[in-house]
């Protein structure tokens, strides 16, 4: 019976040697000893086979071109549940090949290859993350479209940098568009228009936008030096009112025109705005961020996964080749932030590979089968030896 226990052990060895983040395991032997009532003489009686885990070995790390996946290097676990509202088991694993699993809702979340839910704490609208030491704090992954927003800013400064012929004739006009985004997030344009004043180095502007409102600051006069650069004014604030996007300040940095020989020549121009943004795509990083990039363009931290750790990991209670469950032995799971540490670290877009060695399984594969053999013949000639005795007696 040991023997066949340590055959199953080598058999679950070899079939996962390619599984990510699978820990090998041994089979070890102990001697069973029976004493008499004097407790003068010891007696063999038998082997008990035990099986022990080696949880807390570390893996070859393999480059992989998955966004979702992500390795451990060092010490600590990913966190997960076997039940979306966390009712079911909280169970560590080394296992970072994830993957997405969509409800009834069509909402999506990171699952690991065993369908675990997997756990982090949420960022805020901002980015901010706030840990906690609880796994009761930690929240399942989603990452559909729907799930994050990226709320818009309006904008409040504006720059453009252009140049106006310093030959133009009087009334000669010219002009720029500059986008703006109002409160809510819809773009709209603003035109900067110039016509040249009869006062020598001297323009005149005028701001106005087809979708909205100039209600202040829409007029300005321009005035340059001999060399072109401009003397006044240097900003100008503009209130725009969109009415149901909102009105806006913004302020107009001029300090980019100048009036030199030649055409009109728009050079470019920026704005702070930024639109609303629905979540296009994830990735980790090696704090353990997730971050999400939107359809603005722009990124935003939207979880933080902890690395977790307990005082004696091998320990912990099997529940599959990748996956283990808390005992008294291993001690509680503690939250840990990978920035925060040098416990361990991640490793985004790579998977930890299985610390089984088919070489090694097989070694030992063939010492168990000599082991069985011996096992087989004693108890044959134990048999012969009893059929001997009985027709002896006849």
């Amino acid at each position: 019976r040991s023997n066949s226990l340590a055959f199953q052990v080598i058999g679950e060895n070899i079939a996962n040697a390619v599984t990510p983040g699978f820990k090998a395991a041994d089979t070890r032997f102990v001697d069973i000893l029976s004493t008499s009532e004097a407790n003068k003489f010891e007696s063999l009686g038998g082997v008990r086979p035990t099986v022990q885990n080696f949880i807390s070995n570390q893996g070859i790390l393999q480059q992989t071109q998955s966004a979702l996946d992500v390795a451990i290097n060092g010490n600590g676990f990913f966190v997960t549940n076997t039940e979306f509202d966390r009712s079911g088991e909280f169970q560590l694993s080394r296992a970072g090949q994830f993957g997405v699993t969509v409800n009834e809702s069509d909402e999506a979340y990171i699952t690991d290859p065993s369908g675990n839910y997997l756990l982090g704490w949420e960022a805020d609208a901002t980015g901010a993350v706030s840990a906690t030491t609880s796994v009761n704090s930690l929240v399942p992954i989603r990452i559909d479209p729907g799930s994050a927003q990226f709320d818009p800013i309006a904008t409040t400064t504006a720059t453009l940098n252009a140049v106006l012929p310093a030959g133009a004739a009087t009334g000669t006009v010219r002009s720029a568009s500059i986008p703006v985004i109002d409160p809510t997030g819809v773009e709209h344009g603003v035109t900067l228009q110039f016509t040249k004043n009869a006062l020598t180095n001297t323009w005149d502007l005028a701001f106005s936008s087809s979708t909205g409102t100039v209600t202040s600051g829409g007029a300005a006069t321009l005035t340059f030096d001999a060399t072109g650069t401009l003397v006044s004014p240097t900003t100008q604030s503009v209130t725009l009112d969109f009415g149901a996007g909102g009105a806006t300040t913004v302020a107009f940095d001029l300090t980019g025109l100048e009036e030199l020989g030649g055409a009109f020549t728009v050079v470019g121009f920026s704005q702070n705005g930024i639109p609303n943004g629905t979540l296009q795509s994830v990735s980790f990083d090696e704090d353990g961020i997730l971050s999400g990039l939107f359809s603005n363009g722009q990124t935003r931290a939207l979880y933080k996964i902890p690395l977790a750790s307990v005082d004696n990991p091998n320990a912990m209670a099997l529940r599959n080749g990748t996956h283990f469950a808390i005992t008294e032995r291993s001690g509680d799971i503690e939250l840990l932030e990978a920035d925060l540490t040098d416990f361990g670290s991640f490793v985004p877009t790579s998977l930890e590979q299985s610390t089984a060695d088919i070489a090694t399984e097989f070694n030992k594969l063939i010492v168990t089968q000599q082991s069985y053999s011996s096992a087989v013949q004693a108890y044959t000639v134990v048999d012969e030896m009893v059929a001997v005795a009985t027709q002896l007696k006849r």
